[in-house]
């Protein structure tokens, strides 16, 4: 490989040791018995990736690995795992390169339906850019816009309309058998472990807005670090709205701690058990509201009963995930005063739009947001 530097050699190296442990871990994920293959970096390589059955090779372009996130770099290297499945193990090589054959070994590896065709430009997983702003995302942006009203009773009602059309919206999608697009969404805090106030966030997200949520490992190809990542599964209109909902409350609770600090001059210290509080609070605030809405409409309505009720959903999730373990984590200690102090913040906590200059958001509901 002409024109790449020492450092460049060692990130290559890296990137294929890696590759064989993620060859690997599907190998073992999905019950497959392949070859380990030779893998191969090419920097003048201009499609993402290649499967050469006389030689035993896979490569991935260099540019698929620097310009992409690891899960797209995983895509790839399902594509092309299925092409080597449909040789060694189907026995239909001969047969056209995306044909049926491909597709059943993309179904027995579970390769996302956006890199199922033969490669040419890199699909777009889904992110919170550009999402269409119609439908039921459109009403729930605007009742988060309302949720901004310095009407104390206007803002908490416009944040419960925006949770009853969440609700309906996944029922009637339930009721109706109606044919969902699900996905998968990543969220990388970027560091090696998830703190806890972001597996309590991860958790709101799975019992109050519709998604499926696992603990994971991601590999970051530029400095070669695994890092801890939160994978959201759910429709795609749910994904975009849990998205944007992490954002919202990671951004509030800094916000929440710089007011309560300037009030309290409490030790930088006890932040993690002022935020946990908040977060415990908010908890409270949202099972409330759905116990109400259960009693009014006569609906067990509960987020995680939809999702354990979708077949379409429990498909989705067991092909991506079919493999699981739960890990139990200790509960942190925590000041009780600060602690309680967060709790009633959080059971006045209303989610809205707009809260880059009071405490940064970087999630996007929809387009233009």
């Amino acid at each position: 490989m002409k024109g790449i530097d020492e450092n460049d050699n060692r990130l290559i190296k890296t990137w294929r040791r890696q590759l064989a442990q993620e060859y690997r871990h599907l190998c073992w994920l999905y019950r497959v018995r392949l070859r380990l293959p030779l893998f191969e970096i090419r920097t003048g390589q201009s499609r993402a990736g290649t499967w050469s059955p006389g030689l035993d090779t896979l490569s991935l372009a260099s540019w698929l690995i620097r310009d992409h996130a690891w899960d797209v770099v995983l895509e790839v290297l399902r594509h092309e795992m299925s092409h080597q499945y449909v040789q060694q193990v189907l026995g239909r090589g001969d047969e056209l390169p995306h044909g049926p054959a491909f597709q059943e070994a993309c179904d027995r590896l579970g390769v996302h339906p956006e890199f199922r065709s033969a490669q040419g430009t890199i699909p777009r997983l889904l992110s919170g850019e550009g999402q269409k702003s119609g439908g039921m995302l459109a009403r729930v942006e605007k009742l988060f816009a309302l949720a901004q009203s310095a009407n104390e009773h206007e803002a908490a009602l416009a944040m419960q309309k925006a949770n009853a059309i969440l609700r309906r919206y996944n029922l009637e999608q339930l009721h109706r058998h109606a044919a969902t697009d699900y996905d998968y969404l990543i969220i990388n805090p970027g560091s090696k472990r998830i703190a806890a106030h972001q597996r309590l966030i991860a958790a709101i997200l799975k019992d109050f807005f519709y998604v499926n949520v696992v603990i994971a490992r991601q590999f970051e190809a530029q400095s070669g670090e695994t890092l801890r990542v939160i994978e959201l599964t759910g429709a795609k209109e749910n994904l975009a709205v849990a998205e944007y909902v992490y954002h919202f409350l990671v951004g509030r609770l800094e916000y929440l701690w710089r007011e309560y600090r300037k009030r309290t001059r409490a030790a930088g210290k006890e932040k993690n058990s002022y935020w946990l509080g908040v977060l415990n609070g908010f908890r409270e605030k949202l099972s409330l509201q759905d116990r109400e809405a259960m009693r009014t409409t006569a609906n067990n309505t509960a987020s995680s009963l939809i999702c354990a009720s979708d077949p379409g959903l429990i498909r989705y999730y067991q092909t991506r995930y079919p493999r699981l373990r739960t890990v139990q984590h200790n509960r942190p200690l925590v000041y009780a005063g600060t602690y309680q102090a967060g709790q009633q913040e959080g059971k006045q906590l209303l989610i809205h739009k707009g809260v880059a200059a009071d405490g940064g958001n970087t999630g996007l509901l929809l387009a233009g947001g």
